[in-house]
């Protein structure tokens, strides 16, 4: 017998009992709507929590700490060179900061600056952010210019890019404080931003730094140099570190600390021992690995995936909780298949009798019973896909506009997988019926009323 008419004949003994029929299948839509807006609801808050930890910051950046619970362990330049070997790595560099630098910035006509000169007050607010960083690690690291170009390892020593809010740090000298004297990068009460003071990639700038002096009574003196600003970074607004430093290399940085001491009379060998080191990951599935394996060189890390992981091992666990109530409908429903299959076997004795005398095989009439039972789950996973979509735009409709995301998300996955689910269910619990069928005499059938 062709498949194409069994299928012809399933179809033709399901129209011909409709309501019972409609009623079995609707046992199964209301299994499978209940089950994919379940875990429907628990993908929207695994995506949640996703873009929650992005609005955080990179979910494939690892933070290396240069203390561990191994002793002597330090981040220096063979360390992270361990670091980059390790598979699933895209890039690595140090954020080294030297906090005992207190140097400032002005433009070279000194109307703007960092400080307002003779003044010790804002001496901390007015102090630059300076951030040493590999040359050639910081675009991997996903970082690029917004205005200029990011600099590179064969440029001119202090060549630097700064962040999107450094030239908001200056001060109008001019002014005096709190008329006029600061402009903000955040939005006003009208929602417009001021531009800042000067373009600060067409403004010649000074770095400088005030030198000890031996006496209270001896003038003020300077270590100065001109950094190359040759870029501004692109806002981000998770890295809060970035928006307001001068980046520069870490040759650059050694170099300028080196120059300092040597002005200043200080004899200190400048050492390149790093307290904080970024790993970049090729994807997300690359952190943990490559975080466990740091963690075995001794180092302290810390990523987001860490904490993504243990979200979505409560979101899983939401996920099976919902969708496990819901499959009791589903096995409701596969018990109702499992009841119309009998039902309709005892009502076809006589037909399956006649077909057996007339030389249909058995796996025939059994294969026929088995797609009948399929096609009612079928038919029930795709009306219940149906309403899981209307039920599930009506969740985001009504509720999802006030949370500011979507409550019930189906990908296309869950609906294959619930058809595919549906139709299984159908053919197991269709099995034990369409059995029974193929063991039936052939001569007690057809006596059969």
């Amino acid at each position: 017998m062709r498949i194409s008419d069994m299928l012809s004949i399933c179809w033709k003994n399901l129209t011909r009992r409709k309501l019972r029929t409609v009623l079995t299948a609707l046992g199964v839509v209301i299994g499978v709507c209940a089950i994919l807006v379940m875990i429907s609801i628990g993908i929207g808050l695994e995506q949640y929590f996703d873009s929650m930890l992005e609005g955080m910051g990179d979910l494939t950046v690892i933070e290396v700490m240069a203390w561990g619970e191994k002793e002597n362990v330090k981040l220096d330049t063979k360390t992270i060179a361990s670091f980059q070997a390790l598979k699933g790595v895209q890039g690595v560099t140090p954020f080294w900061q030297v906090y005992e630098m207190e140097f400032n910035m002005r433009t070279e006509d000194e109307r703007y600056n960092t400080k307002r000169p003779s003044t010790k007050d804002e001496q901390y607010y007015g102090r630059i952010q300076l951030i040493g960083v590999y040359s050639d690690a910081l675009e991997q690291m996903g970082y690029s210019a917004d205005k200029g170009q990011m600099f590179a390892e064969n440029d001119k020593p202090f060549t630097a890019v700064v962040g999107s809010e450094f030239v908001y740090k200056f001060i109008d000298t001019k002014r005096r404080p709190g008329k006029g004297d600061r402009r903000n990068p955040w939005p006003k009460e009208d929602g417009t931003i001021d531009d800042p003071f000067f373009d600060i990639l067409k403004q010649r700038m000074v770095m400088y730094q005030a030198l000890p002096k031996k006496d209270e009574k001896d003038p003020d003196k300077f270590f100065e140099v001109t950094p190359i600003i040759k870029g501004v970074l692109k806002a981000d607004e998770n890295d809060w570190q970035m928006r307001n430093a001068v980046i520069m290399d870490v040759n650059d940085l050694k170099l300028l600390i080196e120059k300092y001491n040597k002005m200043a009379g200080i004899k200190k060998k400048v050492e390149t021992k790093f307290e904080n080191v970024r790993v970049k990951c090729k994807s997300i599935d690359d952190v943990l690995p490559v975080q466990k394996e740091i963690e075995k060189m001794g180092f302290f890390c810390n990523s987001m995936e860490s904490m993504r992981k243990s979200m979505q091992e409560q979101s899983r666990m939401i996920q099976m909780v919902l969708g496990g109530l819901a499959a009791i409908s589903l096995f409701v429903a596969a018990i109702g298949i499992a009841n119309t299959m009998v039902m309709s076997i005892i009502e076809r004795t006589k037909e399956i009798g006649i077909m057996k005398v007339i030389g249909a095989e058995l796996h025939n009439i059994r294969t026929m019973f088995l797609i009948e039972a399929g096609m009612i789950g079928f038919l029930g996973g795709l009306i219940g896909v149906i309403f899981s979509y209307i039920i599930s735009f009506t969740i985001n409709y009504f509720m999802a506009e006030g949370m500011g995301r979507q409550i019930s998300v189906i990908p296309l996955w869950l609906v294959g997988f619930a058809l595919l689910f549906s139709i299984l269910i159908g053919v197991i619990f269709g099995f034990l019926p369409a059995n029974r069928a193929v063991k039936i005499s052939a001569l007690e059938a057809i006596k059969h009323d």
